[in-house]
């Protein structure tokens, strides 16, 4: 039995789990956090590897762990790109042949900078349709500059890397054996990035990253003097995890009645708070709405949510009233026996999903850079063999040595001849790669010239032309993903109507509200937020171009 302590890297945190390992079993004895100093880390890649080895050598000795030397890796990095692919069901120490000969069609960058990697989601088969099996993997390219870093850290920390692993993958291994029945969506919120994940049937569904945490919202924390913190993020932590910081809804009406009960800069900070998660919540809507609408008939059974986020108070509240649908934090896992004594800090299971799925996940980021080692008992029984075998060749060559040259001699004329022959295709493929290269540089340049915002007035336009003349917005906010606004109209059959309508808006990929309700003067009012489709899919009129 051997001990390992697993890291997740946070950009201000880290997350440290010690556990037992023995074959498969594995028994978890204590975890921790602790925070690191800005700038240290960024993105996942460490900036400043000897800073953070000196942090992570002196929090690992007052915690007695000094002793313990290997260690696994769980990391996240916008750098780091997955791609979910099918392979034909052959033995798997071929996959990682196959999957690096192809690597270059799923990922377009140049593949020697980056580490392929993968797992085995699930192998498919339909024998009904006679059709034969198939490898379901998700594939992942690391750059070889970002896990530099961490063979950096793991050497000045006295550490060895048994492996290293994908964080947002690392979350469903740690939960794909609690979700075997039914559809589930499994949130892991962290600071400033929210991994989707949903289950169906015990099966990996779908799994999208955004990027919206509760970064800001502690940010809003750590700031105001009021609250206490004064600049610490680690004391504005312990502040939302001991106290409901937030209300439940976004709706303002409800907001205004909460100042009968709040000191006025209370019901400020929390309104800000609350103002700051509603573009998680609402991209999480628009998954879910994006999940249903292309499954017929399926409803999630369940919604949870991990990370550093299932710490905040209150944050279950505001997703149950927003979705309207019960969203609670994750509680336990199938198969991991835990406890709040376990950890230092008294945090859920759900903070440390990603270091639980390390463990149990068979991918790892190292094994293509490592495959190609040996021990040096092999490379000597290899260096024995060639010497032998090169004996013999030599022997063999000696009394075919004629024969050889003048057979060699024919064939590099014919291979002369041939070469002449294609010599002209070979310029025209030279010029197509030229031409191609080019067309894509011009295409990633025309891209990163546009932004939705660009047709926010022919989407203005649109709602003049198809909206009922009764609707009054109350106002309007636009951004780079969407657009938000207040509408009220006469009656609930208008409100209808106005939602059928924008519906219909190419500019628009999904339309929410968060519910109808009657004002006192026998209005209807409602928010609505949409979200912009990709701008290849917008077909502006040419007077909405003109005006643009």
């Amino acid at each position: 039995m051997e001990t390992i302590v697993i890291m997740e890297i946070r950009n201000t945190q880290v997350r440290v789990m010690k556990m037992k390992v023995t074959g498969r079993k594995m028994k978890l004895l204590s975890c921790f956090r602790f925070q690191i100093p800005a700038g240290l880390v960024e993105d996942g890649y460490i900036r400043e590897t000897r800073e953070v080895a000196k942090v992570v050598k002196s929090e690992l000795a007052k915690r007695k762990l000094g002793n313990v030397k290997k260690v696994a890796f769980t990391i996240f990095s916008n750098r780091i790109a997955g791609r979910e692919i099918e392979l034909p069901f052959v033995k798997e120490k071929r996959l990682q042949e196959m999957i690096e000969v192809n690597a270059s069609e799923y990922f377009p960058v140049d593949i020697s900078q980056y580490i392929v990697s993968y797992d085995i989601i699930d192998i498919i088969e339909d024998k009904e349709k006679n059709t034969e099996k198939k490898y379901r993997l998700m594939v992942y390219i690391t750059p070889k500059t970002l896990i530099k870093g961490y063979k950096e850290l793991a050497n000045l920390s006295g550490l060895t890397i048994e492996k290293i692993n994908y964080s947002s993958h690392n979350g469903y291994r740690a939960i794909e054996k609690s979700f075997e029945k039914g559809t589930h969506l499994i949130m892991k919120i962290e600071e400033d990035e929210t991994n989707i994940t949903i289950m169906r049937d015990g099966t990996l569904a779908l799994q999208r990253t955004l990027s919206y945490g509760v970064g800001q919202a502690i940010h809003i924390v750590s700031s105001r003097s009021y609250l206490g913190a004064r600049g610490d993020d680690e004391k504005a932590w312990s502040i939302v995890s001991e106290n409901i910081c937030l209300y439940d809804t976004f709706d303002q009406d409800q907001l205004d009645t909460y100042k009968e009960k709040d000191e006025e800069e209370t019901w400020e900070i929390k309104c800000d708070i609350t103002e700051s998660l509603r573009y998680l919540v609402s991209n999480v809507a628009r998954i879910m709405d994006y999940y249903t609408s292309r499954n017929n008939g399926i409803e999630f059974d369940s919604i949870q949510f991990g990370g550093i986020g299932s710490e905040m108070q209150g944050l279950s509240n505001l997703f149950s009233n927003e979705l309207h649908q019960d969203v609670q934090p994750l509680k336990d896992l199938v198969g991991i026996p835990y406890t709040k004594d376990l950890s230092e800090q008294g945090d859920g299971i759900g903070t440390y999903l990603s270091c639980i799925g390390c463990i149990s996940s068979k991918m790892n980021i190292l094994a293509s850079d490592t495959s190609g080692k040996k021990s040096k008992s092999e490379s000597l029984t290899g260096v024995w063999l060639i010497f032998g075998a090169g004996i013999v060749a030599s022997i063999a060559l000696i009394g075919t040595s004629v024969t050889l040259k003048v057979m060699e001699e024919n064939r590099s004329k014919y291979l002369d001849k041939e070469i002449e022959k294609r010599q002209e295709a070979q310029v025209i493929y030279n010029n197509y790669l030229n031409a191609k290269a080019n067309v894509t540089q011009l295409e990633d340049i025309y891209n990163k010239t546009v932004a939705p915002n660009e047709y926010l007035v022919a989407f203005i336009e649109e709602m003049e032309e198809k909206m009922p003349s009764s609707i009054r917005i109350d106002s309007l906010s636009s951004t780079e993903s969407g657009v938000n606004f207040s509408v009220k109209v006469a009656t609930k059959e208008e409100a209808a109507d106005v939602l059928i309508n924008l519906r219909t808006f190419a500019s628009l990929s999904t339309v929410t509200t968060s519910g109808i309700r009657e004002e006192a003067s026998g209005e209807v009012s409602f928010d609505v937020i949409c979200t912009y489709n990709p701008v290849n899919m917008w077909k502006p009129t040419e007077e909405s171009s003109e005006a643009n």
